[in-house]
């Protein structure tokens, strides 16, 4: 069954709101904004489980917890979880699915339109974007908001420097396509998802860091690939 445009912008949407809204950060210099479900126990919105945090099962072995809001966890090569199946849609429904873009480090980036370290992560988007296809990278640039597309046009048009270069915006696929592939439970954004070549999560990174982008990116592209040479072309300097 082929889902016609508008009724799958309408699921989309509806999957969001399962979400929660993100607030922003509580005083300039945070680096995460949080999650809060108003519908449901404070403790668990924020992941709070016998007064420890809880991030969500990520990574190759589902047991694995992320013990943190703000942070970075990197996988090994060998142990890494394929997440080929995630798909980011564009306001014209164009799907860009990462199976496809397998031979590329492709970065994932969510984000949303009331999180001020979520705009500090889309300026660097906006600088690493024009040199994807030099460096053999690519960028999807995924919104994270309730609102869809009633939300996030009327905040490119006021912060069009946060998307030079036609940077496209999407937002993510539901289901098995959506970002459970990533993490069960987004508690903070920004987040950002660093994917290897052969379309397995390398790291996941959770809150604003200066050039953590290119720093993630960097570490990725640098990586010699299991059983072959390291490849001769230098990451991008930020």
């Amino acid at each position: 069954m082929k889902l016609q445009p508008s009724l799958l912008s309408f699921l989309v949407v509806s999957a969001l709101g399962a979400q929660g809204v993100y607030q922003n950060a509580n005083k300039p210099g945070d680096a995460i904004c949080p999650r809060i479900e108003k519908d449901k126990d404070e403790r668990l919105a924020f992941g709070q489980r016998n007064g420890g945090t809880l991030g969500g099962a990520v990574g190759a072995n589902a047991t694995a917890i992320l013990n943190y809001v703000s942070g970075q966890r990197y996988f090994p090569q060998g142990a890494r979880k394929n997440v080929g199946s995630f798909s980011a849609v564009s306001q014209k429904n164009k799907v860009m699915n990462v199976a496809e873009l397998k031979g590329k480090v492709v970065l994932v980036g969510l984000w949303s339109t009331s999180c001020e370290p979520s705009a500090k992560m889309l300026m660097e988007f906006a600088d690493l974007y024009p040199k994807r296809e030099k460096f053999g990278f690519e960028l999807l640039s995924v919104n994270f908001d309730e609102g869809g597309w009633r939300q996030i046009l009327p905040f490119m048009t006021k912060n069009k420097g946060f998307f030079e270069g036609d940077m496209p915006v999407y937002i993510p696929g539901i289901g098995e396509h959506g970002v459970s592939q990533f993490m069960d439970v987004v508690n903070s954004l920004p987040a950002l998802f660093v994917i290897d070549p052969e379309g397995n999560l390398a790291s996941i990174q959770l809150g604003y860091e200066a050039k953590f982008v290119t720093n993630s990116l960097k570490r990725v592209l640098l990586e010699k690939p299991l059983g072959a040479p390291a490849a001769a072309s230098q990451p991008p300097s930020h």
